[in-house]
C-alpha cells in the first residue's frame, strides 16, 4: 500500500524502498524469464482450516487477491506452468509433499516485494512460479527441512529442458512493525548471534 500511495519518500518508508533498488537493478541486468518466489501467505489464499505446509502454484496466471480494501491496481500475475509442474513432479518423485494450487489469487506477501523489485507497468517483465511456505499455521517447517526443499528445487529448475533464466526471490522479514519509531529496526547483533 505504502508503494501504491507513493510513500517512497516519507522517512517511515524511505530504508524499505532503499533496499531494493540493488535488487531492482539486478533484476533489470539479469532479466530473468522467471521469478521462482518463495513467500508466506498471510491468511488470503489459504486459511487456518485449510493451511499447507508448502503449496506450489502450477496457473499461467494469478489474480491479485482482495485484502480488505479490493485487488490492488496492479497487473495479474503471469504464471510459467510448464515449469511450475515440472518442478511439482521433480519434488514428488524426491519425496516433498506438496500442495498443488491454481486459480488462486495472491496475496502482498509476494506483490508487495515485486512491484518494488519489478516494473509492473505496461506489463510485468516475466513470469513468476509462486511456493507458498507456512510461517503462521504450526507445526511449522523446521529449517533443516526447507533447507532440503531448496536442495531439490535448484536440482528441479536445473532439470528444465527448456533454456530459462531463473532467479529465487525470498522474502520476508524480522518485524511487521512498519511505522513509528521500530520501524525498520533490526536488531543486528541478535541476527548475528542467532544465525552462527
Amino acid at each position: 500500500m505504502a508503494f501504491d500511495k507513493g510513500k517512497q519518500q516519507d522517512p517511515d518508508w524511505t530504508p524499505l524502498f532503499k533496499g531494493y533498488e540493488p535488487v531492482a537493478q539486478w533484476l533489470a541486468e539479469k532479466k530473468p524469464d522467471v521469478l521462482f518466489f518463495c513467500f508466506n501467505d498471510h491468511a488470503s489464499t489459504f486459511f487456518f482450516d485449510l493451511y499447507p505446509t508448502f503449496a506450489l502454484g502450477v496457473s499461467d496466471e494469478y489474480r491479485i487477491a482482495d485484502e480488505g480494501l479490493g485487488p490492488r491496481k496492479i497487473p495479474v500475475l503471469k504464471g510459467h506452468a510448464p515449469l511450475a509442474r515440472h518442478i511439482a513432479q521433480s519434488l514428488v518423485a524426491d519425496e516433498f509433499d506438496l500442495t498443488i494450487f491454481q486459480d488462486l489469487p495472491l496475496d502482498h506477501g509476494l506483490h508487495s516485494p515485486l512491484t518494488m523489485m519489478w516494473p509492473s507497468k505496461p506489463d510485468w517483465p516475466a513470469r513468476v512460479v509462486p511456493l507458498v511456505v507456512n510461517v503462521l499455521q504450526h507445526p511449522l517447517p523446521t529449517p533443516k527441512r526447507c533447507f532440503k526443499l531448496g536442495l531439490h528445487l535448484r536440482k528441479a529448475i536445473l532439470s528444465y529442458p527448456e533454456d530459462l533464466r531463473v532467479a529465487i526471490v525470498g522474502t520476508g522479514g524480522l518485524s511487521h512493525q512498519m511505522i513509528g519509531d521500530r520501524a525498520g529496526f533490526n536488531n543486528e547483533k541478535w541476527t548475528s548471534s542467532s544465525s552462527s
